[in-house]
């Protein structure tokens, strides 16, 4: 028969192990559920660095466009209005060469797309009868601007003759031959070089 409190402390020794072996087999399957999250989020933190270096790197290579070297939006004697430049002529030609004179200087006959536009040339031609954009072949063909856009009709043209110009505050045709002044227009500095940078 074993001594009084041996078997005891057997039963309480051995209900120990088998308490504490489960605890430390959990503690260890902790450590290394534990082990594998940090690695997967140092993974992660290391993918994003890297991620950042090669897009501040390709940042650094995109070239940063300079900022235009012009001091004004127009050239000299051109007016400018809602991005565009306007050069009214001093002299008088028909109206072929009044053309030609604004496409030597990067323009063109003046084009008219708005009411607005319309009041400002009107304003600042004065009293002179000025040529613009606006021509037909023959006498009941469709008008068109000098850019090759159809007239859309949006204002009253008066007269019979196959180019237009500004008359007071409206707009008439005449025969082509006619002298008159004219008026250019183009898309001013700022507009072209933002047309260069963002192509659209």
């Amino acid at each position: 028969m074993p001594p009084v409190g041996e078997g005891d402390q057997q039963e309480t020794f051995s209900e120990h192990q088998a308490a504490t072996e489960p605890r430390s087999w959990c503690h260890g399957a902790g450590r290394r559920r534990s082990r594998v999250q940090l690695i997967a989020v140092c993974a992660a933190l290391g993918a994003l660095i890297l991620v950042l270096v090669v897009i501040s790197t390709v940042c650094r290579q995109v070239p940063v466009p300079p900022f235009p070297d012009f001091a004004h939006a127009c050239p000299n004697a051109w007016v400018g209005f809602q991005g565009k430049c306007y050069y009214f002529s001093k002299e008088e030609n028909d109206w072929n060469s009044s053309r030609e004179h604004c496409n030597a200087h990067g323009a063109s006959l003046a084009t008219i797309g708005s009411a607005e536009e319309m009041d400002f040339m009107m304003r600042f031609q004065g009293p002179a009868n000025c040529w613009i954009g606006l021509h037909r072949e023959e006498e009941d063909a469709q008008w068109t601007w000098s850019d090759g856009t159809a007239f859309t009709n949006w204002f009253e043209l008066r007269g019979g003759g196959r180019c237009a110009y500004l008359n007071g505050d409206r707009i008439s045709s005449s025969l082509c031959h006619l002298h008159k002044h004219w008026v250019c227009s183009r898309a001013d500095h700022y507009v072209l070089w933002k047309q260069k940078v963002h192509p659209q």
